[in-house]
């Protein structure tokens, strides 16, 4: 079963690029998609440069994988290509004839609602119209349409199954995070998709036999980039700042400054019985004190241990995840893996 699917268990920016990027550099996987838009993206830090991706997959870091834009996903080809460039990654990239492309007007359409940009706390990048238009089966462009593409199409779920069938393993990257999905997050404060790990096989086309693991990302604390609920949210200038600047706590597409909040218990127990999660990721266990470098897991003391503490009662949720992951800084290789097996 060598599907691997990484899902947000807070309010999205957890650190799932970075994560993603850590998975697909020290394991061998052939291929890793993304699916999703491109209104929420992923930061990876790699060979002394900040990649801020919103289309390609995280795992371009790793040479070998073929990076793959399923069905289920949303793209605004000049930022596309532009990554491409940006990551040498042309040659390795595949797209399903399905996957949407945005187009100016829609994006146009987004900027214009008021609702949607103030109350809703949309980036503005068209996701929610070209997603709205596609169930209302209005006339929208898909890949296979997009001259640009063109070199790029395959037909994704029957290239994927027949890989998994070869036994090659795939990474599969999600997007936001439980509390901004459609179906089962805060609403009306949510995203226009669900964000959970059954749907985001759907967008790229596999069914539920492959799925190996399913690792669950965390935060000590959730942010939010737009309005929306947050247990005992911070105001203390100080503690916001320290999170702002270290904890880089910055929409990567709004450029947006976060909303701080406590870790809430209920909303992470309700991710791991959703998702089904197997495994826990934890980063930025750094901005607390104790969690500075780590070389192992006994090298985390006070408050960060503390946190990791708190953690393990999501481990009594069924089907019971093993904290694997733990990020203590932005560097792609500052991770202690705890991991019995690669």
């Amino acid at each position: 079963m060598p599907v691997d699917i990484i899902v947000g268990g807070q309010a999205g920016d957890e650190g799932k690029g970075k994560i993603c990027a850590f998975l697909a550099y020290k394991d061998d996987y052939r291929y890793s998609i993304k699916v999703g838009g491109p209104n929420a993206g992923h930061t990876v830090f790699y060979k002394g440069r900040i990649y801020a991706l919103k289309s390609i997959p995280a795992g371009f870091v790793n040479k070998k994988a073929k990076l793959v834009l399923g069905a289920g996903t949303y793209i605004i080809t000049d930022w596309l290509l532009k990554e491409m460039a940006e990551t040498a990654s042309a040659d390795r990239v595949i797209i399903d004839p399905n996957a949407v492309v945005i187009e100016p007007r829609q994006m146009a359409l987004e900027r214009g609602d008021e609702r949607m940009m103030k109350s809703i706390g949309s980036v503005g990048t068209g996701l929610g119209e070209a997603v709205k238009e596609r169930i209302e089966r209005k006339k929208i462009m898909f890949a296979k349409d997009e001259p640009r593409l063109k070199r790029f199409i395959k037909d994704v779920p029957e290239l994927l199954n027949k890989a998994l069938k070869k036994g090659d393993k795939v990474l599969l990257e999600g997007t936001q995070g439980m509390k901004l999905s459609l179906l089962h997050g805060e609403y009306p404060f949510v995203t226009s998709r669900d964000t959970t790990a059954s749907t985001f096989l759907a967008e790229a086309g596999l069914g539920p036999k492959y799925v190996r693991d399913v690792y669950a990302i965390f935060k000590p604390y959730v942010s939010r980039v737009g309005p929306g609920p947050l247990e005992k949210e911070i105001k203390d200038q100080k503690s916001l700042t320290l999170h702002h600047t270290k904890g880089r706590e910055i929409g990567s597409v709004s450029g947006r400054l976060r909303r701080i909040g406590d870790f809430e218990d209920k909303s992470a127990f309700r991710s791991i019985a959703i998702n089904s999660a197997t495994r826990l990721a934890v980063t930025h266990i750094d901005l607390y004190e104790g969690g500075l470098s780590p070389s192992k897991l006994s090298d985390i003391k006070g408050p960060a241990l503390a946190f990791l503490k708190r953690i393990e009662r999501l481990s009594k949720i069924y089907p019971f995840p093993e904290l694997s992951l733990v990020s203590f800084g932005p560097g792609l290789l500052d991770v202690l893996d705890l991991r019995k097996r690669s």
